[in-house]
């Protein structure tokens, strides 16, 4: 499997890396689907049943593998689809990823270099407490999570005066451990180590899992609430405090902290190509906001996603976090956190195993926190899990899921791009924001490393596959962030942990294919030479006359369902949303959850509905205003 889909993969060693990333795939159901995939494919009855080949995958030879796999990749049938992309993504990840020792110089074969140097010499001012046998504590607060939510709301209780303690899933890294190297990047500072998706593989799900959690490898792009959400909520949703001064004051409270601004968005190779389009067909562009200090957007800002090494980057492990230290809170990392502590009807703290990640690893010890207030911030997609583990069982518990499905459309420039360098985003349009009702989608641009290249690029045989990766230098990429208005939902697996369903609603793909149509024409004003789409098979045109409507008619042939066409997530959201009753919402007004005392969420999954722009910002002023409500009634 690994040589048909990589060439070079025997040098590599890329089968036996394969194996150890199946086995150490975060989900069982996972890993055991995974490994009947691959006994299927030496039984030359499934074969027969499933291809028409009634002999072993192994026996094959290359073209007959490669016509095996593309049949599987385009099938109309969903799981030969999510076979097909499971393997795929996993080999070519792995394979383009890789060091150069292991990788056999992949890089320079695609024209990558790689970490720009070693990281910086940088002492760690926050000592997270060791927890080395069963243990107990007490406090006031103890918040479970420590990114845009809890680390705000850490914070804030922390200077009220209040005996804080953080548990945070992930561990504790800062700029000495940022080694910019993918594999190691993504295993370190990701959920899942980046290898997260919906429960069809439809959608990839990135989200940080360490001290700071996702913003420490965000893109530092701090938008406020658009007032017509702001709107939206209030009315909509019967949250009047959204429209009112009090959540603009918060928002400006954390603006502040964490000094968002418009004064370091120097445009990257992508940014010109995105603006240049814009320009030329008279659309809307604007500076991106940005929570960073001195940050010198040169090219080591594009490995940013991979943890800012000069702290430029203002995320919470620099600002409130340190704040919450510095004020006697205590910190847990590597603490995964069962369930929160109900007795008589009230939380009262959190029970957790925690675990050392580090290669003395110790045997796995509990945790109990005792606490007056608990406050949940896992985000939008472990926060409900948690909940119901809980035994909380309110209706919109882990519905309304909202994920601003992303894609984009690739193009090759005359120029040279170097799409992984530069200011980590910089430029964003508002042409199409507005469709119907407030939804639609921004056109923004993101970073593009070997790895996200490699998974989304289409495989139509591995030779292909590789020369499109040799082109990665050259190219330039639109990058689609839809707001959603139909969402999916959360539910539990037999241990205990978070599934995402989720499939994009007809009316929310419909904006999704007038983003790739109109990304298109964006391109082709910029001056592309080629451009295509990030589908199963390669789906691309020359701009000429017509070529733009044909290639539409082809991509439409193509599919845009799940595992046709990559899509990921980067903002997870309103899958405990806040609302005025308890049959349609998870918490009040007040971040209070439904009938349990003691009780808060505080993260991106109380937000009403999807907020259309990146939603860090917000998460923010929900998490200073929560703080400020449970400092008052402690």
């Amino acid at each position: 499997m690994a040589e048909t889909l990589v060439p070079g993969a025997v040098a590599a060693g890329l089968a036996d890396r394969m194996a150890l990333a199946i086995g150490r795939l975060p989900r069982e159901a996972d890993r055991a689907e995974l490994v009947q995939l691959l006994g299927l494919l030496e039984s030359r009855a499934a074969n027969l049943a499933l291809a028409g080949v009634p002999r072993r995958f192994s026996a094959l030879s290359l073209p007959e593998r490669e016509r095996f796999l593309c049949g599987w990749a385009t099938s109309r049938l969903p799981l030969k689809r999510k076979a097909f992309q499971a393997l795929k993504r996993l080999a070519a990840f792995l394979y383009y990823t890789g060091t150069e020792a292991s990788g056999a110089g992949t890089w320079a074969s695609i024209g990558y270099p790689g970490p720009l140097g070693p990281p910086p010499a940088r002492p760690k001012p926050i000592r997270p407490l060791a927890v080395t046998s069963d243990t107990s504590l007490d406090c006031d607060v103890v918040v479970i999570g420590s990114g845009a939510g809890g680390g705000v709301v850490a914070g804030r209780l922390a200077a009220a005066g209040k005996s804080v303690v953080v548990l945070e899933k992930g561990g504790y890294l800062n700029e000495a451990d940022f080694t910019h190297r993918e594999a190691e990047s993504l295993e370190r500072l990701y959920d899942a180590r980046g290898m997260l998706t919906t429960h069809d593989l439809g959608m990839l799900i990135l989200q940080g899992s360490c001290l700071g959690g996702g913003t420490v490898v965000n893109y530092t792009t701090s938008f406020r609430t658009p007032e017509p959400v702001r709107e939206e909520w209030a009315r909509g949703h019967r949250l009047p405090h959204f429209a009112s001064r009090e959540h603009s004051d918060a928002l400006d409270a954390v603006a502040r902290r964490i000094n968002a601004n418009t004064d370091h968005s120097a445009p990257s190779g992508r940014d010109r190509v995105l603006v240049r389009g814009l320009e030329r067909l008279g659309w809307h562009h604007g500076p991106l906001p940005r929570d960073v200090r001195g940050c010198p957007q040169d090219d080591e800002c594009g490995y940013c996603g991979m943890g800012c090494r000069r702290a430029a980057k203002q995320s919470t492990l620099v600002t409130y976090l340190q704040d919450a230290f510095d004020r006697g809170a205590r910190i847990v990392v590597h603490c995964d956190v069962r369930r929160v502590a109900i007795e008589r009807g009230r939380a009262v703290g959190a029970e957790a195993i925690v675990s050392d990640a580090g290669a003395d690893a110790r045997r796995p010890v509990s945790l109990a926190v005792r606490a007056k207030a608990v406050v949940v911030a896992c985000g939008a997609i472990h926060s409900p899990a948690l909940l119901r583990r809980s035994g909380i069982s309110l209706p919109a518990l882990g519905r309304n899921l909202a994920l601003h499905p992303s894609t984009g459309v690739l193009a090759l420039m005359d120029e040279e791009i170097q799409p992984w360098t530069g200011t980590i985003q910089a430029r964003y349009s508002d042409q199409f924001a507005d469709l119907d009702s407030g939804y639609g989608f921004k056109f923004e641009t993101v970073p593009m490393h070997p790895s996200l290249a490699a998974m989304g690029f289409p495989w139509e045989s591995g030779a292909e596959h590789r020369a499109l990766m040799a082109r990665l230098a050259r190219v330039a990429f639109v990058g689609i962030l839809l707001r959603d208005r139909d969402g999916g939902r959360v539910t539990l697996d037999r241990g205990g942990d978070a599934v995402v369903r989720y499939r994009l609603s007809r009316y929310d793909l419909g904006h999704l294919r007038r983003g790739i149509a109109a990304a298109a024409q964006l391109l082709e004003a910029a001056g592309a030479r080629e451009i295509w789409t990030p589908q199963a098979r390669y789906v691309g045109y020359r701009p000429g006359a017509g070529a733009h409507a044909r290639w539409l008619e082809r991509v439409d042939a193509a599919g845009l369902g799940p595992n046709q066409l990559l899509v990921v997530t980067f903002h997870q959201m309103a899958s405990c949303r806040m609302g005025a009753s308890a049959k349609t919402s998870v918490v009040n007004a007040e971040n209070h959850v439904w009938g349990v005392p003691g009780l808060y969420v505080a993260d991106a999954s109380v937000f009403p509905s999807a907020s259309g722009v990146n939603p860090m910002l917000t998460v923010m002023g929900i998490a200073h205003r929560a703080a400020g409500i449970i400092a008052a009634e402690l």
